[in-house]
């Protein structure tokens, strides 16, 4: 008795998965199975007729790499896509009121201290089982705005991106960082007509008149810093520098220039708070301008005493630990 319940019931599976096969197939594979195919012209290219197995027809072939947010999709967006940066930008509020200077002007004077926490710990500090043997793997993934360079350019910034650290130009005594990787001031003093920016790197004095009158030879220059024209665009005091030389990077990742590279800065004051960013135009390497995300200093009222600096000292490169250290 149980042979036979068991065989009953393995006919009728096998009924169930024929008759399921039969109803999936195409409409066009059972007509070609009830009659044979009558010879005719080949199909024409973009014809609604079969296509080789695997080929998608004309209208759904990507003809080009286009940016995946223009493939059409049936997901709907909930948000738009932002960094870690500058969605802190968006979120932070000021206090207190915008001091202003005699001419109206938001007064950006004082010590600003970075307002947004590191994700990625002390600089230097090694982290285990990561992809590479420091910190840059954490960096890269913070940092979601790149600039885009020109495909022939490619293979050089991977190329001095896994170089050695001394390739690096501001590696070693005396070697300036350079506008605008130097990055926001740590010190602002505006007065009688100009603008004192200090950072804490070597050659990271900039002092600029507040009149907007460029010299029409700042183009001929060759420095790091550039040769920098200030001015007011409502309360955004915005800085427009050119002359640079090609020595200095973007970034530690091999971000190379030319030295026909255009530098704007804006820093805007409310509050408390200082907000900074820059665009680069260098249409010799990039494929089009760079605007870096927004950063956030906030007023220090009571800094510090700052000492003078200690003395630089060189070292050998085969003296560290790992020569290929980056971030």
């Amino acid at each position: 008795m149980n042979s036979t319940m068991r065989s009953v019931t393995a006919f009728g599976s096998a009924l169930v998965v024929a008759a399921a096969f039969g109803v999936s197939r195409p409409a066009a594979q059972q007509r070609g199975a009830a009659a044979p195919a009558q010879p005719g012209p080949a199909p024409q290219a973009g014809s609604a007729q079969a296509l080789p197995a695997g080929q998608l027809p004309p209208s759904a072939q990507r003809t080009a790499m286009v940016p995946l947010s223009n493939v059409p999709s049936t997901f709907s967006k909930y948000s738009k896509r932002i960094s870690p940066q500058d969605g802190f930008a968006m979120q932070v509020k000021p206090t207190g009121m915008t001091p202003r200077d005699a001419d109206g002007h938001p007064d950006l004077s004082g010590n600003w201290g970075a307002a947004f926490p590191n994700p990625i710990g002390q600089p230097g500090l090694r982290r285990i089982g990561g992809f590479e043997p420091d910190q840059a793997a954490m960096q890269r993934g913070a940092q979601w705005n790149k600039p885009l360079y020109k495909p022939e350019f490619w293979e050089k910034v991977r190329s001095l991106d896994f170089s050695k650290a001394d390739l690096a130009p501001a590696y070693g005594c005396g070697k300036p960082v350079g506008v605008p990787r130097q990055n926001v001031p740590g010190r602002i003093v505006q007065k009688d007509g100009q603008i004192w920016l200090l950072n804490n790197v070597d050659n990271g004095l900039r002092i600029l008149p507040l009149n907007g009158k460029p010299d029409p030879d700042d183009d001929q220059y060759s420095t790091f810093n550039g040769m920098g024209t200030a001015h007011w665009d409502g309360d955004t005091l915005v800085i427009e520098s050119v002359g640079f030389n090609d020595i200095s990077w973007l970034g530690w990742e091999g971000y190379f220039h030319s030295d026909r590279m255009k530098v704007t800065e804006r820093f805007t004051r409310q509050g408390n708070l200082l907000f900074y960013n820059f665009t680069v135009d260098d249409p010799e390497v990039l494929m089009e301008p760079w605007t870096s995300f927004t950063y956030v200093r906030t007023y220090n009222g009571n800094p510090a005493r700052q000492g003078e600096g200690g003395i630089c000292e060189e070292r050998d490169i085969n003296l560290l630990n790992d020569p290929f250290l980056r971030g």
